[in-house]
């Protein structure tokens, strides 16, 4: 019995060292390095914090329509590994079936795309912008090739590149 009991006490100790041991924080360890995506518009290289970053915008599937958002910052802040959510495009598709591999945007009777931080709206013109892989209530990756939404007659975008974005369906 008191082998037992000495055995049981080495066994507390020894968990509990363990316990404390893997507790502590990360505060010395420098800047956090997100996974973020990468997406080209007009020429121009942003951060899309998409699906690995701990907080983000969500994109929707719910009732024929589809709302995208690529949630995008300066990528050389985000290399630096600054996490700011201070731009965001939606790309909502109107009239259409809940997207699935091989889906093309584009195919939608109806898309508006939004640049939130500029309040410009702006109409789908050409280019693609195909599903690439989806999970229902986790992500969907989507890839763009020259999807052009036009402003005005003188202000259009076009997107270019693949994205991995949490999604969520009602």
């Amino acid at each position: 019995m008191n082998k037992y009991i000495k055995f049981m006490a080495f066994a507390m100790m020894a968990v509990f060292s363990l316990a404390l041991v893997s507790c502590g924080g990360n505060d010395d360890d420098g800047p956090i390095n997100y996974k973020y995506g990468q997406i080209n518009i007009n020429g121009k290289d942003y951060a899309c914090y998409g699906y690995d970053m701990p907080f983000t915008y969500e994109s929707l599937w719910e009732d024929e329509f589809l709302s995208i958002t690529l949630p995008i910052d300066n990528l050389a802040d985000a290399q630096k590994g600054e996490y700011e959510l201070s731009s965001r495009i939606d790309i909502d598709c109107f009239g259409g079936s809940k997207p699935s591999v091989g889906t093309n945007l584009a195919d939608y009777p109806q898309i508006e795309t939004v640049i939130v931080d500029e309040g410009v709206s702006a109409a789908y013109e050409s280019g693609s912008a195909i599903v690439k892989s989806v999970k229902e209530d986790d992500y969907i990756t989507i890839e763009f090739k020259n999807f052009k939404c036009k402003a005005n007659s003188t202000q259009s975008y076009t997107f270019n590149g693949t994205v991995k974005l949490l999604y969520n369906v009602e």
